[in-house]
């Protein structure tokens, strides 16, 4: 008994995760990258908020703990952001964006920049005619060197917006009103 209900719960996962992308039927997407969960929260909150279907980029190679470690000249975040050319590989997203307007992007700010992983994803579209909404999550840096960042690696002809660094616990509520003020 304790098996049949161990493989309901996690059928019951499966199809929550793979579905939360195919519920919302948006033409918004919520494309976002968590190391620690704190851009996941705000991911979620921009989903629900916009009514939008989420996708996560999950790296290849999953980031430990140590690799995180910012105060290692060592650690894998800081040798990555050292190279701008690096490209950490992502998992594949399953996510056809042409159906996609806008596309907002969420992740948090290492080395006062996007992750490399961000760039992964970013070269691995064309984004024509679509608009692009940065979020981040940082204990203190701004966004604007990473959406510099991103306009100048983007193909096709997007809209790219200024974007905004947002604190995890925002409100959907909050975050509808910033969105629909841009």
């Amino acid at each position: 008994m304790k098996l049949l209900s161990s493989l309901f719960v996690v059928a019951m996962g499966l199809f929550c995760t793979t579905s939360e992308a195919l519920a919302a039927n948006s033409d918004i997407a919520v494309v976002f990258f968590s190391a620690t969960g704190n851009t996941r929260g705000l991911a979620s909150t921009a989903t629900v908020a916009l009514g939008a279907d989420k996708y996560e980029i999950i790296p290849a190679k999953a980031y430990a703990r140590e690799d995180l470690n910012h105060y290692d000249e060592n650690c894998r975040v800081n040798i990555e952001q050292k190279d701008k050319n690096l490209r950490p590989e992502i998992k594949d997203l399953n996510i056809d964006i042409k159906p996609y307007k806008t596309i907002v992007l969420a992740y948090p700010i290492w080395s006062a920049e996007e992750p490399r992983i961000i760039d992964t994803f970013i070269e691995s579209y064309d984004f024509s005619g679509k608009t692009i909404v940065p979020l981040c999550t940082s204990g203190g840096n701004d966004i604007q060197q990473s959406v510099k960042n991103i306009k100048n690696l983007i193909k096709g002809t997007p809209i790219v917006k200024d974007g905004k660094r947002f604190m995890s616990n925002i409100t959907a509520e909050e975050f509808k009103n910033w969105f629909d003020s841009i």
